[in-house]
C-alpha cells in the first residue's frame, strides 16, 4: 500500500490532458462571462481594479493589485470585462491543478502503469465535475475572489502531493517553502486560503505519526499539547478582548503549534529552513501595506480607510463587522449544517431547474434524483479510496474535513445572513468531486470483470454523466448577455436632479451606482437614445425649486467634482451616493463629508467616539419622550417636521442621515433610492419619481411625481435583457426587478385614482412584466378592467376582467378572502353570471356553505328572460 503518489502515468499525455482541460474550462468561462458588472460584490471589485481602490474588508488586496495591473495592460478592453476574465482565468487554473492533484491521488491506488488510464479518467471526472458545478462556474464568470481561492487552494494541494511524491525524511524543503509562500501570498486574495492549512501539515507529517500512533508516549504527549494548546487559546481569548485584539488567542495558538513543530523537527529541518519560511510569509503578506499607502491618498472607494495602524489592523480583522467566536454559535450548528452546507451542495450537480424544464418532470423529484446520485458517488468514492489506500483516504479526508466540518464550525454563519453562503464551501464542492471521480472508479472495478460491452458502456456513463451535469448548467451559468446591474446602477443615477445626494441601502443598489461614476463601460452607450439624452440633459441642468445652495455648498461641489473628476471615468459624478450601511461608521462619514461636498459640522471627536462614547452627537440612543425635529430649507416656509415616539431607538446611521438632511436640505436635492427600508421617519416626505423617493416639504404618505415618474420609467430607465426570456435572471435579480414593476405600479395606482382607467391598465399590466409572482396581482388587474368596464360602459373590458379574476382564483383558491372579492367584483359589475361560474370553481377548497348563499344571492339579481 503505497504512502505517496506514484510515477505511474506518462508525465507527457498527463500534462497534455492538464493543458486541453485548462483551454476548454477557460474558452466555456469566456463565452459564458459576465461583460458587465454583476450584482453584489462584483460591482465594487471591479470599480477598485479599476481605480485602485479599497474594497470593504479586509481588502483582498492581492485580487486588486492584479486586477488593477490587468486593467492596466488591456488596452481598450473594457474593465469589467478584464477583471471577469480574471475569474475565468483563476478558475480555468484551479480545474487544471483539480485534475493533477486528483492523478497523483489515484496513483496511490493502481499497481501498474497499464492502469494509468484510470488516472487519466479519474482526473477528467473530477475536474469537469468541478468545473461545472453551480457555485464554481457561477465564481468563474464574474469578478469574485473565490476564484482565485479555489485556485491557490488546489495549486497548494498538487504541490503537496508532489512534495509528497518527492521526499524522503522531509527533504525537498524548497516545496515546502514554496508551499508556506502561496498560503500567505492567497491570504491577500481571501483570508481562508489559509483553511487547509492544518490538512496540509497532517499531510507532511503523516509518515511521522504512523510511525508512532501506536505507542502510548505518542497518544500522552498528543494529549498534553493538546491541554496546553486550549489553555493558551483560552487565556489569549480573554487577554484579547480586554486589549482589543480579538484574534490574539488564534495568533497565540498558531505561535504555539509552530514551537511544538520546531521542537519535534529541528533535526530534520536546519533553522535556515525556519528564517525562510518567516521571510517567505512576511512576503506573502507585503501585498496588505498597499492598503496603508493607497488609502493615504483617498481614493474614491477607501472603504475603511486604513491609512495608519490602528484603522488598518481594524480593516484587516474586520472589526467593522464585529467579533464572532467559534464557540458561541449565531446558530445552532444542525442548522449551520443543513442550511449553509447541505441545502447549497444540493445546488451543485445536475441543475434541477433546467431539468425539470427539459422533461417536464417536477424540480423537486430531480433534485431528489440527483441529491441521491451525488451522495452515493461521493461515499462510494471515499470507500473504495479507503479500500484501496488508507493512507490516501486519510490524506483526501484530512483536506475534505477542513473545507466543511471545520469550516462550517469555524465560520460560525447565523440564522439571518443577507444572501447566500454557498461561495464558502466551493472548496468543500470540489473536494467532494474528487470523490466522486473515485466513485466512478469503483464503478469500473465492480464491472472490470463483465463482459466488454458491459464494461464499455459504464465508461461511457461516467464520462457522460459530468457532461450531462455541464449540459444542464450551461443556460443558468450564460451571463454573456445580461446587463441588469449596470441598467440598475445607471437607472438610480440618471434618476436625479444635478448635485444630488441619494441615500442607499446595500451592495446591490450602491456598487452598481458607484460602477457607474467610476468606470467607463462602452456597455452604456447602448442605453443611448435621442429623447432619454434630452430628458437627462434637463435632469442635470435643473435643480427643484426649493433648492439654493449657498456659496458654501458651490464651493464644495466644485472641490467635490474636481476630486471625483481626477479619479472616475463614468458618468453623473456630480451625485453623492450615501449609503446607509456605511454611516455606521466614522471613516465613511468623514469621506462624506471630506469629498463628497456633503456638510457635517459635527466634530471629529464626536463621528470618531461614535460607537464608543456616549457623551458623542452620534453614539446610538433610544428616545426618552415624544421628540419633534424641525429641518427647515432655504425658502421661508420650506420646513419638514419628523416626530420621534418615545422608545425609538436611532443608531449612528440614523443619526448621520439626520445630520446630513438637517443641514444640506434646501442645498442640495435629497433622495433615498426605493431600495432603502428605512427612511428615518421621513417617510411622509418623500416624492416617488421612479427607482428614487425625492424629499420634499409636503406631508402626504402618498406623494407622486407622476410627470417625473413616467419620463423615468418610459424614458429615461434601460431595461436592456430584462424582458429577454432566453437570459437566465437567478432570485436576486427577480427580487430586484420587482422595484421596477412597482414605480409601474405607482403609475397605475395614480391614474386610477384620477379615473383614467385605461392609463391605469396599461400601466398595470406594463408592471405584471418586471414581476416574478404576477397572480399576486391578478386581482387588482381585474379590479381595473372591471371598473372601467361598468364606468366606461365597455362589457368587453368587464369581460377581460373576469378572466384576470379567474386567474386570481386559480392561484389563490384557498384563500378565505377571495369568496367575498367574486362576490363584490360580480355585484359592482352586476354580471352575476360570471360570479356564480367562479363561486362554483372554488367552491371544492373553500367553505361551501358561505359560497352557497353567496351563489344564491347572484342567482336572485339575475335579470328575467
Amino acid at each position: 500500500m503505497y504512502l505517496k503518489p506514484q510515477p505511474l502515468v506518462n508525465n507527457r499525455i498527463n500534462r497534455s490532458i492538464a493543458f486541453l482541460l485548462f483551454l476548454f474550462t477557460l474558452t466555456t468561462y469566456t463565452l459564458t462571462m459576465a461583460r458587465s458588472l454583476s450584482f453584489w460584490d462584483a460591482g465594487e471589485y471591479i470599480t477598485c481594479s479599476s481605480i485602485l481602490g479599497i474594497p470593504h474588508p479586509p481588502g483582498n488586496p492581492f485580487y486588486i493589485l492584479i486586477g488593477r495591473f490587468l486593467t492596466i495592460i488591456g488596452a481598450n478592453i473594457p474593465h469589467a470585462q478584464v477583471v471577469n476574465f480574471l475569474s475565468a482565468l483563476f478558475s480555468a487554473l484551479a480545474v487544471m491543478f483539480t485534475y493533477l492533484f486528483t492523478v497523483k491521488l489515484i496513483t496511490m491506488i493502481i499497481t501498474s502503469r497499464k492502469e494509468s488510464y484510470k488516472a487519466y479518467l479519474g482526473g477528467l471526472i473530477a475536474a469537469t465535475f468541478t468545473a461545472f458545478s453551480y457555485t464554481f462556474w457561477t465564481n468563474a464568470i464574474e469578478a469574485e475572489v473565490y476564484s482565485g481561492l479555489v485556485f491557490i487552494i488546489n495549486l497548494i494541494v498538487w504541490l503537496t502531493m508532489l512534495w509528497l511524491e518527492k521526499s524522503e525524511n522531509l527533504s525537498h524543503q524548497n516545496i515546502l517553502l514554496l508551499i508556506i509562500y502561496i498560503f500567505f501570498l492567497g491570504f491577500g486574495i481571501h483570508q481562508t486560503s489559509l483553511q487547509i492549512a492544518p490538512a496540509v501539515l497532517f499531510i507532511a507529517v503523516y509518515p511521522f505519526l504512523k510511525e508512532n500512533v501506536k505507542t502510548a508516549k505518542f497518544w500522552t504527549r498528543l494529549l498534553i499539547y493538546i491541554v496546553a494548546l486550549m489553555i493558551i487559546y483560552g487565556i489569549f481569548l480573554q487577554l484579547g478582548k480586554a486589549i482589543d485584539i480579538p484574534s490574539l488567542s488564534k495568533y497565540m495558538f498558531a505561535l504555539g503549534l509552530l514551537l511544538l513543530l520546531y521542537y519535534h523537527f529541528r533535526d530534520k529541518v536546519p533553522g535556515k529552513a525556519w528564517l525562510l519560511a518567516l521571510l517567505f510569509i512576511f512576503i506573502g503578506l507585503s501585498t496588505h501595506y498597499y492598503l496603508m499607502v493607497r488609502s493615504a491618498h483617498r481614493p474614491f472607494i477607501n472603504e475603511g480607510h486604513p491609512h495608519n495602524w490602528k484603522l488598518f489592523t481594524d480593516y484587516v480583522l474586520r472589526r467593522q463587522y464585529g467579533t464572532t467566536s467559534m464557540f458561541v454559535r449565531r446558530a445552532s450548528l444542525w442548522y449551520q449544517m443543513k442550511i449553509h452546507f447541505l441545502d447549497y451542495f444540493s445546488w451543485q450537480f445536475f441543475n434541477a431547474e433546467t431539468i425539470s424544464r427539459w422533461f417536464r418532470i417536477p424540480a423537486y423529484f430531480i433534485q431528489s434524483v440527483s441529491n441521491i446520485l451525488v451522495t452515493f458517488l461521493g461515499a462510494l468514492g471515499a470507500y473504495f479510496q479507503l479500500k484501496k489506500n488508507k493512507h490516501s483516504f486519510a490524506y483526501m479526508f484530512a483536506l475534505f474535513f477542513m473545507v466543511s466540518i471545520a469550516m462550517i464550525f469555524v465560520m460560525n454563519l447565523s440564522d439571518s445572513e443577507v444572501r447566500e453562503r454557498d461561495y464558502f464551501f466551493v472548496t468543500a464542492y470540489n473536494f467532494w468531486a474528487v470523490w466522486m471521480a473515485f466513485g466512478s472508479l469503483a464503478l469500473l472495478d465492480i464491472f472490470h470483470k463483465s463482459k466488454k460491452a458491459v464494461y464499455y458502456t459504464m465508461i461511457a456513463l461516467i464520462i457522460l454523466l459530468p457532461v450531462f451535469n455541464m449540459v444542464s448548467q450551461y443556460h443558468v451559468h450564460d451571463r454573456s448577455r445580461e446587463y441588469i446591474a449596470l441598467g440598475y446602477g445607471y437607472n438610480i443615477l440618471k434618476s436625479v436632479d444635478k448635485n444630488s445626494i441619494v441615500f442607499t441601502n446595500g451592495d446591490n443598489d450602491t456598487f452598481p451606482v458607484w460602477y457607474a461614476q467610476a468606470v467607463d463601460d462602452p456597455a452604456t452607450e447602448k442605453f443611448s437614445e435621442p429623447e432619454r439624452e434630452k430628458i437627462l440633459a434637463r435632469y442635470e441642468a435643473q435643480s427643484a425649486d426649493n433648492v439654493h445652495p449657498t456659496a458654501k455648498t458651490i464651493t464644495l461641489l466644485e472641490k467635490a467634482l474636481n476630486y471625483k473628476n481626477e479619479q472616475c471615468h463614468g458618468i453623473r459624478k456630480d451625485v453623492t451616493v450615501a449609503n446607509l450601511s456605511l454611516l455606521n461608521t466614522p471613516w465613511y462619514i468623514k469621506q462624506l463629508r471630506d469629498f463628497e461636498g456633503v456638510e457635517f459640522s459635527i466634530p471629529d471627536k464626536h463621528i470618531d467616539l461614535c460607537q464608543d462614547s456616549p457623551a458623542s452627537a452620534l453614539y446610538p440612543r433610544q428616545i426618552a419622550e415624544d421628540r419633534e425635529l424641525i429641518i427647515k430649507g432655504q425658502v421661508p416656509g420650506d420646513e419638514i417636521k419628523v416626530t420621534f415616539k418615545k422608545g425609538t431607538i436611532l443608531y449612528v446611521k440614523d443619526l448621520a442621515v439626520l445630520q446630513i438632511i438637517k443641514e444640506n436640505y434646501g442645498k442640495r436635492p435629497i433622495y433615498f433610492a426605493v431600495t432603502t427600508p428605512d427612511v428615518v421617519g421621513f417617510e411622509s416626505y418623500l416624492q416617488n419619481e421612479g427607482m428614487v423617493d425625492r424629499l420634499v416639504p409636503t406631508d402626504d404618505p402618498d406623494q407622486v411625481d407622476i410627470e417625473r415618474l413616467i419620463a423615468n420609467i418610459d424614458s429615461v430607465y434601460s431595461y436592456r435583457g430584462v424582458f429577454d426570456d432566453t437570459i437566465y435572471k437567478d432570485k436576486n435579480m427577480k427580487r430586484l426587478l420587482n422595484n421596477y414593476g412597482a414605480a409601474y405600479m405607482r403609475a397605475s395606482r395614480y391614474y386610477h385614482n384620477n379615473d383614467n382607467y385605461g392609463l391605469a391598465i396599461q400601466y398595470m399590466e406594463k408592471a405584471l412584466e418586471f414581476v416574478e409572482q404576477k397572480q399576486r396581482f391578478y386581482y387588482g388587474l381585474a379590479q381595473l378592467y372591471i371598473e372601467a368596464g361598468y364606468f366606461l360602459i365597455e362589457n368587453s373590458r368587464i369581460e377581460e376582467g373576469f378572466t384576470y379574476l379567474e386567474n386570481a382564483v386559480y392561484y389563490n383558491r384557498h384563500d378565505p378572502a377571495m369568496i367575498q372579492i367574486i362576490f363584490q367584483a360580480a355585484d359592482y359589475a352586476a354580471a352575476p353570471l360570471q360570479g356564480i361560474e367562479l363561486l362554483r370553481k372554488i367552491k371544492p377548497y373553500q367553505d361551501s356553505l358561505m359560497i352557497n348563499s353567496y351563489i344564491e344571492e347572484l342567482q336572485q339579481s339575475i335579470p328575467e328572460k
